[in-house]
């Protein structure tokens, strides 16, 4: 299913460090273009757990860049979970949002779904990184 310009469908995308959650711009052909925000669902008083997350612009396109995303929108492919492959980065001009992101998607084959459905969240990143490198993800 194909969809451009309405900008009303919701966009999720994970990382393996952050989540963001937005809205698509345009979905065609295997490419997709979203407005997203970092969803900050909560901070320690110390600050958050783990290695600092970059908040540079160039620093978190090239973190993107070198991950594969999962990602899920109602008008992609029915709100089947894609992988996602970042293509550019680019700070938005709506205030509502972070960035505006462009990168390829791919639905995530079946015989994935039961296999990361047992996984913890670093688990999936992982499957879905190892399975990335091989070439063996997607439909």
């Amino acid at each position: 299913m194909s969809k451009q310009g309405s900008g009303g469908d919701t966009f999720w995308l994970w990382d393996g460090e952050l989540e963001y959650e937005g809205r698509l711009i345009s979905a065609e052909d295997g490419r997709l273009t979203a407005r997203i925000r970092t969803l900050r669902r909560w901070t320690l008083a110390a600050g958050a757990p783990g290695r600092p997350i970059p908040l540079d612009l160039l620093e978190r396109q090239r973190r993107l860049a070198q991950r594969a995303c999962f990602g899920q929108s109602p008008a992609v492919l029915l709100g089947a979970l894609v992988e996602f492959h970042h293509g550019t980065l680019q700070p938005s001009s709506d205030r509502e949002f972070d960035y505006v992101v462009s990168g390829t998607f791919a639905p995530v084959a079946d015989e994935h779904l039961d296999a990361l459905s047992q996984l913890s969240s670093d688990g999936a990143h992982q499957y879905l990184q190892a399975r990335r490198a091989s070439g063996t993800f997607g439909p």
